[in-house]
C-alpha cells in the first residue's frame, strides 16, 4: 500500500484543481464573440460623464472598440494615441472609437486627459463582464487582452484583432484602418 503525507496529497489535488480551472477557462475563451456573431451589449461607465451602452450606437455607426491592459502604461498610452493620431481617418469612416479597461473611471479620466483623447474610454471595474463576454479578459491578471472588435451598425462583430503580445505591443492605426476601410466599403 501506497502512503501519501498531507502536503503531497494536498499539492496533487491542488494541481488537479488547477488543471481543472485551465480547462474552463480554455473553452470560455472558446466560447468568446466570433465574426458573424451579434457582439455582446454593454453599458459601462465612461470619461464623458455618462454610461455609452453599444445598442447607442445601432442603427448609426460602426464602433471599433479597443480593450487595453491599463491606464498609465506605457503600451496602452502608445496604442491609445495612435488611434488619436487618426480619430479624423476613423470618424470620416463613420467609425466610433470606444476603449475600454478594469480601470476604474476617476483613473481612466485622469489618463485620457493627459493623453488628450479625442475618444471615451469605458470602465468594466468591477465585474469585467464585457471583457468576459468578448473573451478578452486575463483572468491571471484581472485585466483585458488587447484587442479590437470591430462592430456594424447592426451590432454584428466584422472584424476582430487578438494581439499576441498584449503587454508590450503598439498597435499603429494603419492595419485597422486598411481592413476597415475593406469592409466597411463592401457593405
Amino acid at each position: 500500500m501506497v502512503r501519501i503525507d498531507r502536503r503531497t496529497f494536498g499539492m496533487v489535488l491542488l494541481g488537479a484543481a488547477l488543471s481543472a480551472a485551465s480547462l474552463f477557462i480554455t473553452a470560455r475563451l472558446a466560447w468568446a464573440v466570433e465574426v458573424g456573431q451579434p457582439a455582446p451589449e454593454f453599458s459601462l461607465a465612461s470619461t464623458t460623464g455618462s454610461d455609452i451602452a453599444l445598442k447607442d450606437f445601432h442603427g448609426k455607426k460602426w464602433v471599433l472598440l479597443e480593450f487595453y491592459g491599463a491606464d498609465f502604461s506605457p503600451a496602452c498610452a502608445a496604442n491609445l494615441s495612435a488611434r488619436k493620431a487618426d480619430f479624423k481617418r476613423f470618424e470620416l469612416l463613420g467609425i466610433q472609437i470606444l476603449a475600454a479597461s478594469a480601470n476604474l473611471s476617476f483613473s481612466q479620466q485622469t489618463f485620457a486627459e493627459s493623453l488628450k483623447l479625442p475618444y471615451p474610454l469605458l470602465s468594466d471595474f468591477p465585474d469585467r463582464k464585457t471583457m468576459r463576454s468578448y473573451g478578452v479578459l486575463n483572468e491571471k491578471m484581472m485585466t483585458a487582452n488587447r484587442s479590437f472588435f470591430l462592430i456594424d451598425p447592426q451590432g454584428i462583430v466584422r472584424k476582430k484583432w487578438i494581439i499576441e503580445n498584449p503587454i508590450t505591443t503598439v498597435v499603429y492605426s494603419q492595419t485597422l484602418l486598411r481592413d476597415i476601410r475593406e469592409i466597411v466599403g463592401k457593405r
